[in-house]
Order: structure tokens, then C-alpha cells, then sequence
């Protein structure tokens, strides 16, 4: 049993609504509080392309009384374990230099679009980039600092963008072969065998998380008996199971870290591969983050202004030629471009409803996937899935920058506040002037993210105007 079901279950006992017993078991907290954290903190961003164009995402209701749109259905199940937002700008939008048309592709950088013919080129490195060298230069980086993966690149979609940058005017194209990511990581990775010299950083890990055990223990020792016969009847199952949480960690690390086998040879140009493609670097990414051999990742389902498609499965309708931008076919971009019709909203949805089902499937991955300490590596890994642009269904423009939904998985250790639906403040329409604090309040967002990974002297990004993280996040 996880400290997290010891103390769910001791409030659900009504053990924690006596002040006098929360004194008491305070020790207890405290402890198993600190073995969680034994786990290091992780942090995945996901960038898709576009936007929903035609609606308001990806929830609608009260903060905590609200229903997943259906676009959004897929995430669903992972309801409790997320902040669903609509209504935010892109980073900077309103704030910095640039529009929709340019800002899109700038999501996780913090800074303002380019011009002229420069328009989509990033102005600086995204976030991913600056959380892994701060955690490189802190020895915590792994042996990659990041990695940047996807199914789709733009020069593979006719895009004009990629979604993360190592600095000014230097995309980074993300690798979309799940066998050349598996080669570039693990060739020469080797598992820690069990009493292996390779094994002993995880040995003092065990060692320390025994200790703070036998801590655990005495207390609840010393507990049964303040309790009363009562107080302690309720109690004893729960010091009873401290052994063997002591014997899942030793378990756990020898089967927590595996070496994945190395997916078959892919990564062209067909959409059909795409979703074996996502399944196979989900795979990769519970691997590499439960072995410790980074703790970010970039993922991108398509670059900006992609011409991105999905499996033929999904039946997307084929968009008229459009001759503003010269696109027909069952292409995303297309679509974003058609004035509004039920064909246009059925193939709006295939693409949202896609990405959505692939976010929800990296999110069952981690949670089915043990870390070192035996926990699930969702409880130590956030998900942050940011898309290019936004929509309304009043809104004509398809590079919309003031309606965008944000999407937020994971409670990263109970930093965060999950469960709940935040309306940003963009306008719904997403016209005017009155998006500046939502661009900054997206600037915020990035900066929580990486006061999460522990960079907490950082209190803006790129030239957002931020100043500190997005309270609103926070537990």
C-alpha cells in the first residue's frame, strides 16, 4: 500500500477530522511524505498542430462540476488526474510581437513571432530545452539532458514550424523513427542486473527509503497504543503493510527498469504508421524516464501550419481546394481554412478526438509503469499538451491565438491541483486587444512547469512579462 492509499484511506476512516489525531499521525504523514519523494520529478510536452478552429475546448462547466467536451472524450479517464483549460493565449500573444499566424508555433518558448519572411522562425529555446540543461548542469539530467520525439515533423507534413527550439532561429526537428530514437538511447544501455555494481545507486535509494520506514514503523507502533482500542483497530492494518512496502521497493528494482525491445524499422511519411509510431515511443518514454536516462521529453504530433494527416481509419472527409493557401485533401490545415459546415466540424473533431485518444494512451503508459521507488511514474511525471491554436464557433480566423486549450496532466507529487476545468481570460470570441493577460498568464505556466522541475529562481520566460508561476495551478 502507497503512502498515498495509507493516508486517502485514513481520512476516508475519519482518523484525520479529530485534531487530536492529526497531531498524533503527523509523523506518520511527514515520513511517508518523504519517502514519496524519493522519486525525481518529471515533465513530458506534448504540441499538436493547428487548433480546434470551429469550438472551445477542451471542457465546459464549473470548476469542479464540468464535462469533457466531446472532442476532448478520450481524456475522460484521466478526468480527476487533470486542469482543463480553455480560453488562454499563446505564449505572449497580446504581450509580444506577432499573431496567431506566427505566435502558434512559439508555444513553449516564451517569446513573440519573427516577421517577414522570418514569421514562424523561434526567437529563443523552449522550456524543455532550459529545464534539461539546468538539470544537466545540477548532475540531474540523465544521460540526455531531453529528447525531442514525434510521429510527424514539418518538413515530413508541408509545416512551417517545429514545436521546440535549442535557441533563436533553431527548430528542432523531432526525431520520428521509434527505432532510430531506441538506437540513439539504449544501444548501449545496459539494465541494472540485480546485485550488479550497477545496481548500487538504487541500493542507497532502498537504503534510505528503509530507513525512513523503519521510522513509519515505530510510529505506528507507538500510535496503536495512544490510539485506544478503537483508534487502533483502525490503524493496525495499515503499520501491518509497511513491510511490505519495504519488500515491493526491493522488487520493484529489479523489474522497474527494462530495456525495451528495439521497435521495427519506421518513421516515413505514411499516416497509417502514425499511431504504432506514438505506441512504440510512449513505450520508449515510460522506458527512459523509469531507467532515469532523461526527465523531459518533447512530443509532437505535427509541426505548425501542418499539413498534417491521420490513419485513413478515421475516415476524414477529403477538404475542397482552398485558394487562399492552395490545400485540398484530408489534411489538417485544410480543414482549418473551410468556412463552417457539418463536413467541417465532422473532421475537425476526427483530428482533436485523435490527438486527444493519443495524449490519454501516453498517460495510461505511465501509469501502468513503475519508477525505482515502486510508485507509478504518473505520480512523478506531468503531462503538459499545449496545441498551436485555438477556436470559436463565431470565429472566422484559423490561426486563432486567444482561444487555445491547455490541457494539464498529472498532480506532480501533489504540487498541483487536479480535477478541475479554469477558464483563461481571452475573450471568447478571441478578437480585440483584451488577450495581453492570458498570453502572460500562458508565460505563468511555463514558469510553474519549471518551478515543478526546480528551477524556482526562474519567474518569467522569453518576453512574456510573467512574473512568477500561474497560482491558479497550484494545490
Amino acid at each position: 500500500m502507497s503512502n498515498r492509499i495509507l493516508q486517502k484511506t485514513l481520512s476516508r476512516r475519519g482518523l484525520l477530522k479529530n485534531t487530536a489525531l492529526m497531531t498524533v499521525l503527523a509523523p506518520v504523514i511527514r515520513h511517508s511524505n518523504a519517502w514519496a519523494a524519493a522519486s525525481p520529478r518529471r515533465v513530458i510536452f506534448v504540441y499538436s498542430p493547428n487548433g480546434p478552429t470551429r469550438v472551445v475546448g477542451p471542457a465546459t462547466g464549473t470548476e469542479t462540476a464540468f464535462t469533457m467536451h466531446p472532442w476532448w472524450m478520450p481524456l475522460d479517464r484521466h478526468k480527476a488526474d487533470g486542469i482543463f483549460i480553455s480560453n488562454m493565449a499563446q505564449t505572449g500573444g497580446g504581450t509580444v510581437s506577432g499573431d496567431g499566424l506566427g505566435l502558434g508555433a512559439q508555444m513553449f518558448s516564451g517569446f513573440g513571432a519573427g516577421s517577414g519572411g522570418d514569421i514562424y522562425a523561434p526567437k529563443g529555446e523552449s522550456v524543455d530545452q532550459i529545464i534539461g540543461k539546468r538539470l544537466e548542469m545540477m548532475g540531474q539530467g540523465g544521460v540526455a539532458r531531453s529528447v525531442v520525439w514525434g510521429s510527424s515533423k514539418a518538413s515530413n507534413t508541408r509545416g512551417v514550424a517545429d514545436g521546440f527550439a535549442s535557441g533563436a532561429g533553431r527548430s528542432i526537428a523531432p526525431e520520428v523513427s521509434p527505432a532510430q530514437a531506441w538506437a540513439q538511447l539504449f544501444a548501449k544501455f545496459t539494465a541494472p542486473a540485480a546485485g550488479g555494481a550497477d545496481t548500487l545507486k538504487a541500493e542507497a535509494l532502498l537504503t534510505r527509503n528503509k530507513s525512513i520506514l523503519d521510522f513509519v514503523n515505530k510510529d505506528c507502533v507507538a500510535l496503536k497504543s495512544a490510539l485506544g482500542t478503537e483508534g487502533a483497530k483502525l490503524l493496525d492494518d495499515h503499520c501491518t503493510t509497511l513491510r511490505s512496502i519495504e519488500g515491493n521497493l526491493v522488487k520493484t528494482l529489479a523489474s522497474s527498469c527494462a530495456k525495451p525491445t528495439q521497435p521495427a524499422a519506421d518513421g516515413g511519411t505514411n499516416p497509417d504508421t502514425y499511431p504504432a509510431q506514438c505506441e512504440a515511443f510512449f513505450n520508449l518514454t515510460s522506458a527512459a524516464l523509469s531507467c532515469e536516462l532523461t526527465r523531459v521529453v518533447g512530443f509532437q504530433l505535427g509541426g505548425g501550419h501542418s499539413r498534417n494527416r491521420i490513419a485513413s481509419s478515421y475516415g476524414v472527409p477529403s477538404a475542397p481546394r482552398n485558394d487562399s493557401v492552395g490545400d485540398q485533401g484530408p489534411d489538417h490545415h485544410g480543414w482549418t481554412h473551410q468556412g463552417s459546415s457539418a463536413n467541417t466540424l465532422k473532421a475537425l473533431q476526427l483530428f482533436t478526438t485523435y490527438y486527444s485518444s493519443q495524449v490519454a494512451l501516453l498517460v495510461d503508459k505511465l501509469k501502468a509503469t513503475k519508477d525505482a521507488s515502486g510508485a507509478s511514474l504518473f505520480d512523478s511525471t506531468v503531462v503538459v499538451w499545449c496545441p498551436e491554436h485555438g477556436g470559436h464557433p463565431n470565429m472566422e480566423d484559423p490561426h486563432s491565438p486567444a482561444a487555445v486549450p491547455i490541457v494539464i496532466l498529472g498532480k506532480g507529487q501533489g504540487m498541483f491541483k487536479t480535477g478541475r476545468y479554469i477558464k483563461g481570460g481571452a475573450p471568447d470570441l478571441g478578437t480585440g486587444g483584451g488577450y495581453a493577460q492570458a498570453g502572460r498568464d500562458m508565460g505563468s505556466l511555463l514558469v510553474t512547469m519549471m518551478h515543478y522541475m526546480g528551477l524556482t529562481d526562474v519567474m518569467t520566460v522569453g518576453a512574456t512579462g510573467c512574473k512568477g508561476p500561474l497560482m491558479s495551478l497550484l494545490a
